[in-house]
């Protein structure tokens, strides 16, 4: 730097001109000395003017007009307070009363020729500088530096190293953005700044003011607009300052928010201004000691130092991104946090003890609140001293951390630099910084006398009980000793923190210049830290710093000395560095962070100041700006205040601003009442809520961080930074920018639930909807009720998202997503960077990955760009949001081909489009992008005549279907094109209807099948607002049509969930999302093949049966299922699809958004339904008509409700049928029978019903008893039941037709009825005679089944065959077996060796015979279904009656899947008629309907863990068809059990609603008391449970009866909109509460259970789950099935007993589960248990439950029967309890001491009463919660 002493004069040339920089060099406007004109020739890019600097002002002066005085807008403030004070130093005075300063600088007087220091300046300090030195530095083309100094003297600058950049070239210098002049007209000495372009003046001290004194340094200068904003660290009552005398101190302080005008902790001296051309310039004045700013109206600012020099850098932008990326390249670019500190973090001072701190964790985990991090503040210290713990209140602290951190929970701890200095050994921290000479000391003549034995180190007093000193981070010796006290810390103490924070440490001492300090200990001698009288200490201008208190106050009031010595010859005074006290602590701390834990880490060294609870909600948002600003965006506030008890709304209110903060904190201090958000439900479901987006933004959050830190980016950024050129947004400072795409909008004021909200003139969408704003450039009033934060994506960016969970740990391994927000030219554009989220220089190193992607033209282009991280293999693009779609997709395209993985959904009325699981590595570029067409193909339905299974079809199949054959397509053999092949409209003619319209179709191309209608109708009948009815028909001809009777709704129309464009396209009207659409074509009506096929919303299919389905949400991967039922048991196998007992041609689909519906086909012909990737769905008949019902929901519940109206509500089962049930088949005596029954009882194991399989039979004939083996039974069974046991007995249709009347008469009753299925009237007499020799038997068709003789079958369907039935079953009731339900088996109907030579179990000796149908073609159909791949002859008859035969007034080949359901009925009539009882039908065959009369069982099962698992599809799927009495073998039919694996089957049977034991003859015994002790031990266990829960699940089953509901239910059922519920199958719930999640997997003691966003409790301990919304590892030993309930309801509950009968008599009780909203709810349905009709008859009793806060209230609904009297209710669990109650009142009295319990570490209260159930209660729990709610 070239330096000269001489003074320069600048003289008045004939041009006029000041002094000016030109072309980015100084043009001095005088005779300038040769070495300058050298410079300039030289073209030296650092120049110098050396000026004598003339003190003097201008000021405009106002008059006045009128009477009214105007208010001066650039009077600059002479700091004097009197008016002889004033004019003392020659400054001017003018009282006022308002603002305006009334003392102020004089203007000048006169010209000044020669630069010296006028005499006519105001004096306002001592010690005016005469000479200065001026030195101008252009450091590039938008950075300049102005620096003043003294020549010849060294004075302090700030020894913070910076960034400059390189000195430009001379290009540069011709490109830059600024013009520099220097002096005036006149001579007097003004700097001016202007822009080149446009001339506008930015920086121009040409007001006056210009002051350099020893000890006061002052520039002034006008502002380019009033847009100032920045200058800190303050508590600014708005973003841009108010510029009406305002004045702002800047030293760093211990000082929380209050009134405008005081310092708080940091020093930021740096402003942008927002020119009012929308450009912007930054400028700071790089000097640490003691500031301020005032204002000006003018605008104008005036920056006051008490020492140092004048080092102002400006920064011209010209954007405010660009102004700010400048001043961060010169600061340095802030730090890249880890992945984890953008987490949620919790904190308190005040906590004092571990298990306080604990609870805090568990309250935020229970409540579903996603957090990263959890602190510990000074209480967890030992005295509060740095680097030790408090091993009594924080025992066992270090053990927690490393248990939380398993798990995902990082720790941070505080350090204060206060050290105590008074201990010894004791505290060796102390000894080794002695040793070290690490602390700030006096001067030597300064050290006080009683200085306590620490020499010349500064004393001070902060939170330690003894005296204090301070370490000095200039200093080598204290930075290596600092970090090896955290490396010591952290290693040798095992304190595994993760982060360190860094407090008090501007630095904060207690007390000085004070009597004491004021938590100097009582009993102490008074002192404090008294500094002395110097002008250090006293300076001659005191700051705002100190005025703003008032008077008598000092500038080391709540800090140290300003003559302490620092530095590391202590060549610093505290007075010069004081501000820089944090800045020099930091970065030590940051190297000592890493150092011992290997990480990035964190340092917290500034928050967005102390709050104040109630209100600084609002100047958070402030200071968050602000922070950013000043190149520390890693920024935030306490949650929910520091100071103060907050409210309830304000801190649910201010957790959803918080969830936005870049440092996301809630905190507060000792001796405030606790604020972490799971306190309150409705803060906790605001946090959650807001948070559960954050934690889905974090990747976009984290991206950036990273270009803040790598480009000096802001995080968060006003409005102003992407809109400078709209002026509305200049004073916006109530919300937002998360970088340039997402605008938050928070409610910040009290009692709204709507805000205004600004929106500048781009595109935005709305972030939870994706519904575009209708006109920008203004302000919209939007909704805002608490947990919901308004959010806006700004068109032209693209977010990247990441599943949520609980903690980052975990969501960094979900899948990615995208938020894509169209702008309005169709294009959007983003940025990704990820790290592993904790290595300390991932950018060094290369170990990072970035990604661009571009959108545009409906199409997502993912281009990486660096890719050396290895984590990121692991990761996949799965969930990608599109706003602005113009229409809906017809399928995706990844790379220009289809992409079949994954799901999408699209919303018509937001155009927004929604893909899921599309499983995209990240790693691979890629496009991924979709079309509104489609050509899909639908596969030839070829006949699977002579074909095994899905055998290939070939050319030849392919073109006699006249289908088309491409081997290069994936569906090689395709049904033609639906342009070309299908139905059409006859006329276009539409007909309308008193409930629809109906039309008459044609079909369009070459027929697949032959046959068929030359015109079918069209009808449609919308029969309420939720059911949709479409129905094809002959239009020429009566086909059969299902005869199963239904109740249709007759509502009619209000407000239809579903729209019906002409023909059959249905939508929802408000997202317009295509529930069926037939327009993918293939819609076939022929006499033996008819076949409709629709797209789908979603791949989210369930239902669709009987099959054994290998999930639970179906595979959409073309396979074809039959429908048809057929004795054929439950064997899953891999790729092969087989039929069972029953048809339910009923599927529920469950939309993208989480609404579902339901599709009925109701046909009953043999079938088959084929789903596809696209998704789409085919469904082929051989015969009837298209019947389909649509439900529209649209929850998954009231899908199941809606359905089972229309086909009937399923029965009500007797109460004892919910007890455990015993059976097998096999049991050859009846002794072995008694012994199973005795082995039970003897192991303590519940049972409430036996079973008679075939072996009770006489040769295993209907209505008899074997007299041998069986001798007895009928006694033992009247016997048995006189203790509680109840009997069921198996009854098969199969009819023995070959014995004589007298031996069996039922036959010939049958016979004499015209009873049995018959062979059709013109079938041959050869046929009849060959099947079974003609005779008596007439035209009976005959088969063979289980008795020794041919058998013959009853006909349901005719009204004979049902009083034979119900006659034969009284008379068996009245003369042999007193059963109370018969079990219905076989009854597909089943039939042995049909069309083979001889069924597999012919008696030996008899001549080879069978079943042989006829080639017909009901036999022999033109499509045989899939159901003929898997018998041994390959037809449709396989293993079942001619489809020929005749069931008058039926043919079988229609009817044959109904034999089930039309046995059901009159069997159910019989038990009732018979026993005067409700009693039991459990049926193998069912159909929709079935349910009404029937439970069902899933069939012959192996004795596996598979099938004990497949048992869970199987159940959930006929809830939804309406059955939900049901269950599995326990333990397997088919094949040997072995223990361990019936010890678990034992426990998921205990809770199948039907629940029992059964298994095969020969197979080993199995009966739960059969295998020992631990077997029985944990099966009694499991019971036990089931039989206290009993009143629940009869409740469910009421529910059920009453509303359609399922008992068993699946996830899906109750959280939809949880896409990780979707596909679970392997949990299930009971109702909506309880949830079980049973082993499933041999040598298994442990498994993971997914637990949706809600309350769970354990079962068995009540301990709340915590971490709802995630998957965890929960203990299964091998005794025990996990279970869990759901906060929110009430069970009821009854003591068990050995069966229902005992039990019913016992006390009852109730679980209350309170749930996050600190309510519960549940009822108790009860009747006499057994009574027929006792819901239609209204002969039950119902009790309402509700707990609300601490109330729990029991209201008798109905009791119309009585059945309540003498039920008492006894014990009481509450669970969720969060403190013991401070009493328990029930019915106005207090319930003894003795009677409550409180479980602490569970949080459970149990309370034992006496009550009677049939009278109302109220019970209060007194003072339960911390705080009372609000529970509107």
């Amino acid at each position: 730097m070239v330096r000269h002493s001489s003074v320069v004069r600048v003289q008045r040339e004939d041009s006029g001109r000041s002094p000016s920089f030109s072309d980015g060099h100084m043009v001095v406007q005088s005779s300038r000395p040769a070495w300058l004109r050298l410079l300039r020739k030289w073209g030296l890019q650092l120049l110098v003017l050396t000026a004598v600097v003339v003190v003097a002002v201008v000021v405009p002066v106002v008059l006045s007009l009128s009477q009214r005085r105007e208010v001066p807008a650039g009077r600059l403030s002479c700091p004097r307070v009197t008016k002889d004070e004033c004019e003392e130093v020659g400054c001017l005075w003018d009282a006022r009363e308002d603002d305006v300063p009334s003392c102020y600088f004089p203007p000048p007087i006169s010209t000044v020729a020669q630069l010296t220091l006028k005499n006519t300046s105001a004096r306002v300090v001592p010690d005016l500088k005469e000479t200065l030195t001026v030195e101008v530095t252009q450091y590039s083309a938008e950075v300049l530096r102005v620096k003043v100094t003294v020549p010849e003297e060294e004075r302090y600058e700030p020894p913070v190293p910076l960034q400059l950049p390189e000195p430009p070239t001379q290009h540069q210098q011709q490109q830059s953005l600024y013009r520099v002049t220097l002096g005036e007209e006149g001579g007097n000495f003004s700097l001016v700044v202007r822009r080149r372009e446009g001339d506008a003046v930015l920086f121009d001290t040409g007001v006056g003011g210009f002051t350099f004194a020893d000890q006061y340094l002052q520039v002034a200068t006008r502002l380019a607009s009033r847009n100032l904003y920045g200058l800190g660290e303050s508590h600014h009552q708005s973003l841009r300052h108010d510029l009406h005398y305002r004045t702002w101190p800047m030293f760093a302080r211990d000082q929380p928010p209050g009134p405008p005008g005081e310092n708080l902790y940091g020093v930021h001296p740096v402003y942008m201004v927002l020119e009012e051309t929308g450009k912007a310039h930054m400028v700071l004045w790089l000097n640490s000691n003691a500031m301020e700013a005032e204002t000006l109206p003018l605008p104008g600012l005036i920056l006051r130092a008490i020492g140092g020099v004048m080092d102002l850098y400006f920064f011209l932008g010209p954007t405010p991104a660009l102004a700010l990326q400048q001043y961060t390249s010169v600061i340095g670019r802030p730090i890249l946090p880890p992945y984890w500190a953008l987490g949620f973090q919790l904190c308190r001072y005040g906590y004092n003890t571990l298990d306080n701190l604990k609870a805090a964790v568990s309250r935020t985990r229970r409540q579903g609140i996603p957090q990263d991090v959890q602190y510990a503040d000074i209480d967890h210290m030992d005295h509060r001293l740095d680097f030790t713990v408090d091993h009594v209140n924080f025992a066992g602290l270090e053990d927690y951390v490393r248990e939380v951190k398993k798990e995902g929970l990082r720790f941070i701890i505080i350090l204060d630099p206060a050290i105590n200095a008074e201990m010894g050994e004791e505290y060796p921290v102390h000894v080794r910084a002695k040793d070290r000479d690490v602390y700030i000391t006096w001067p030597p003549h300064l050290v006080p006398e009683q200085n306590f034995g620490a020499g010349d180190v500064m004393l001070g007093y902060v939170w330690p009980d003894n005296r204090t000193a301070f370490p000095d981070f200039f200093r080598s010796s204290t930075k290596a000793w600092w970090k090896e006290e955290i490396k010591l810390l952290y290693t040798s103490q095992g304190l595994k923190f993760d982060g360190l924070w860094i407090d008090m440490n501007e630095p904060a001492n207690f007390g000085t210049n004070e009597k004491q300090p004021w938590n100097w200990p009582e009993e102490r001698q008074l002192w404090s830290l008294t500094c002395p009288n110097t002008t250090l200490e006293d300076p001659p201008y005191l700051p705002a710093a100190v005025t703003v208190w008032g008077g008598n106050k000092r500038l080391s009031d709540k800090t140290i000395c300003m003559e302490a010595q620092q530095g590391e010859h202590r060549e610093f005074s505290h007075y010069d560095v004081h501000n820089l006290y944090g800045w020099s602590q930091a970065q030590p701390t940051l190297e000592a962070l890493q150092a011992a834990t290997g990480k990035r880490g964190i340092v917290g060294t500034g928050w967005a100041t102390t709050q104040h609870a109630g209100s600084d909600m609002h100047k958070s948002i402030i200071g968050a700006v602000e922070f950013n600003l000043f190149g520390i965006p890693y920024i935030g506030a306490d949650i929910c205040g520091f100071f103060g008890d907050t409210t309830e709304e304000m801190c649910g209110r201010w957790m959803e601003v918080g969830a936005f903060y870049p440092y996301s904190r809630n905190h507060n201090t000792l001796g405030a009442a606790d604020h972490d958000p799971g306190l309150w439900p409705s803060v906790a479901a605001a946090g959650r809520a807001a948070l559960m987006i954050r934690y889905t933004l974090l990747p976009y959050l984290y991206t950036l961080h990273h270009l803040a830190a790598t480009q000096g980016h802001s995080v968060i950024r006003p409005l102003f930074f992407e809109f400078p050129n709209t002026s509305a947004t200049w004073d916006v400072d109530d919300q937002f920018l998360w970088g340039p795409w997402l605008m938050v909008a928070p409610v910040l004021d009290q009692g709204l639930v709507a805000r205004n909200v600004y929106f500048p003139p781009a595109t935005w969408y709305d972030y939870h909807t994706g519904q575009a704003v209708e006109g920008t450039d203004t302000t919209h009033q939007v909704a805002a009720p608490l947990s919901h934060v308004p959010l806006y994506v700004r068109g032209g960016g693209i977010l990247v998202t990441q599943r949520p969970h609980a903690n980052t740990m975990l969501s960094r391994r979900e899948p990615l997503g995208l938020v894509v927000a169209s702008s309005e030219s169709g294009g959007a554009q983003g940025f990704f960077y990820w790290d592993d989220g904790e290595a300390i220089d991932p950018i060094g190193s290369s170990q990072y990955f970035t990604a661009e992607i571009v959108y545009s033209e409906e199409s997502v282009v993912w281009t990486v760009m660096h890719s050396l991280l290895s984590d990121a293999a692991q990761l996949v693009l799965s969930d990608v949001t599109v706003f602005g779609v113009a229409s809906r997709p017809a399928q995706l395209l990844l790379d220009g081909r289809r992409w079949t993985t994954g799901d999408w959904h699209y919303n018509t009325a937001t155009q927004t489009l929604k893909m899921f699981d599309l499983s995209l590595p990240i790693t691979k570029s890629f496009t991924l992008s979709w079309s509104n067409t489609a050509s899909f193909v639908l596969p030839c339905p070829v006949s699977y005549q002579d074909r095994q299974d899905d055998s290939p079809v070939t050319e030849e199949q392919c073109y006699a279907r006249n289908c088309v054959w491409d081997e290069t397509s994936q569906v090689q053999c395709s049904i033609q094109p639906h342009d070309q092949y299908g139905m059409e409209f006859v006329d276009g003619h539409i007909t309308p209807t008193a409930t629809g319209f109906k039309t008459r179709l044609w079909s369009r191309g070459l027929p697949l099948y032959p046959g068929g209608p030359r015109d079918v109708i069209f009808e449609a009948f919308q029969y309420s607002d939720y059911m949709l009815r479409v129905k094809f028909y002959a239009a020429d001809e009566g086909r059969f049509e299902v005869p199963v009777p239904l109740d249709l709704p007759q509502e009619g129309l209000d407000n239809p969930l579903y729209r019906l464009p002409f023909f059959f396209y249905v939508t929802r009207p408000d997202s317009g999302t295509v529930l069926f659409d037939t327009r993918i074509g293939g819609l076939t009506f022929t006499d033996q093949f008819l076949s409709i096929s629709t797209t789908l919303p979603s791949k989210n299919v369930y239902g669709l049966g009987e099959n054994a389905h290998d999930s639970f949400r179906h595979t959409m991967d073309g396979s074809v299922w039959p429908l048809f039922s057929r004795d054929e048991g439950p064997v899953p196998q891999a790729g092969k699809q087989v039929n069972h007992y029953g048809v339910h041609p009923f599927y529920e689909c469950v939309e993208n958004d989480g609404r579902a519906h339901g599709v009925l086909l109701l046909n009953s012909n043999a079938m088959d339904y084929q789903l596809l990737d696209y998704p789409a769905l085919t469904l082929r008949t051989i015969g009837g008509i298209l019947d389909l019902f649509l439900v529209a929901g649209p929850q998954p519940e009231s899908v199941v409700s809606q359905y089972t109206r229309l086909i009937h509500r399923p029965m009500l089962p007797p109460y004892w049928a919910l007890g455990f049930q015993l059976s097998r088949y096999g049991f050859e005596t009846l002794k072995d029978l008694q012994a199973a029954v005795n082995r039970t009882r003897d192991a303590g194991i519940p049972q409430d019903v036996m079973y008679g399989d075939i072996d009770y039979m006489d040769r295993r004939m209907d209505f008899t008893v074997d007299p041998v083996n069986y001798r007895g039974f009928e006694d033992y069974v009247s016997q048995v039941k006189e203790d509680g046991l109840r009997f069921i007995v198996i009854l098969d249709p199969a009819i023995n037709a070959e014995l004589p009347a007298a031996e069996y008469p039922p036959h010939n009753r049958a016979m004499a009825a015209g009873a049995y299925i018959t062979w059709p009237e013109r079938t041959s007499p050869t046929v009849i005679q060959g099947n079974n020799g003609g005779g008596a038997l007439g035209s009976v068709m005959l088969g063979y089944v289980w008795p020794d003789n041919k058998t013959a079958f009853p006909n349901f369907f005719s009204t004979a065959a049902q009083e034979w039935w119900i006659e034969e079953i009284k008379t068996f009731y009245n003369e042999k077996i007193k059963f109370d339900g018969l079990w219905i088996d076989m009854n597909e109907p089943a039939n042995f060796g049909t069309n083979e030579e001889q069924p597999w179990n012919w008696p030996d000796g008899r001549q080879p015979w069978s079943l042989s149908c006829p080639n017909t073609t009901w036999d022999n159909p033109p499509y045989v279904t899939k159901a003929a791949t898997v018998g041994p002859t390959h037809t449709m008859a396989d293993k079942t009656l001619c489809l020929s035969a005749s069931e008058a007034p039926y043919r079988h080949y229609d009817v044959h899947s109904l034999y089930g359901w039309a046995q059901a009925e009159p069997t159910l009539r019989a038990v009732q008629l018979v026993t005067g009882r409700r009693g039991l039908v459990l049926s193998r065959s069912t159909f929709p309907g079935s349910g009404q009369w029937a439970g069902h069982w899933l069939g012959d099962n192996r004795s596996n863990w598979t099938d004990m698992a497949h048992s869970l599809i199987g159940m959930m799927e006929f809830n939804l068809f309406g059955i939900p009495y049901i269950g599995a073998d326990i333990c397997g039919f088919f094949g040997e059990a072995e223990e361990e694996m019936c010890q678990r089957w034992m426990q998921v049977g205990a809770f199948y609603p039907f629940s029992r034991n059964h298994n095969v003859k020969g197979a080993v015994d199995q009966d739960p008391g059969v295998w020992g002790e631990a077997v029985a031990r944990s099966s009694r266990k499991a019971l036990e449970i089931r039989y206290r829960l009993l009143p629940y699940l009869y409740t469910l089953f009421f529910e059920a009866h009453t509303r359609g509901t399922t008992v068993v239910r699946p996830l899906v059922h109750e959280f939809s909109s949880d896409r990780h519920t979707l596909g679970v199958d392997d949990q299930f719930l009971w109702g909506a509460a309880l949830m079980i999640s049973p082993v499933l997997t041999p040598a298994t003691t442990q498994r993971q259970v997914y637990f949706p966003q809600d309350a769970w409790y354990d079962y068995y301990s009540g301990t709340p789950v915590q971490f709802p919304g995630e998957k965890a590892t929960i203990p299964a030993p091998r005794d025990t099935i996990p279970l869990h309930i759901r906060g929110g309801h009430v069970l009821p509950t009854q003591r068990p007993a050995r069966n229902t009968a005992a039990a019913r008599r016992l006390p009852m009780g109730l679980i209350v589960a309170i749930g996050r909203d600190r309510r519960a709810s549940g009822r108790l349905f009860w009747d006499d248990g057994e009574s027929i009709n006792t819901v239609s008859e209204k002969k039950y009793s119902l009790v309402q439950f509700s707990f609300v806060q601490h109330t729990l209230t029991g209201v008798v609904e109905t009791n119309a029967n009585e059945d309540l009297k003498g039920l008492t209710l006894a014990h009481l669990e509450f669970l969720g309890v969060e403190q013991p109650p401070s009493a328990v009142v029930y019915l106005g009295t207090k319930v003894p001491d003795s009677d409550v319990t409180y479980e602490a570490a569970s949080m459970r209260l149990t309370v034992n009463i006496a009550h009677q159930l049939n009278v109302d209660f109220e019970l209060e729990l007194k003072d339960i919660w911390q705080y009372e709610v609000s529970m509107k």
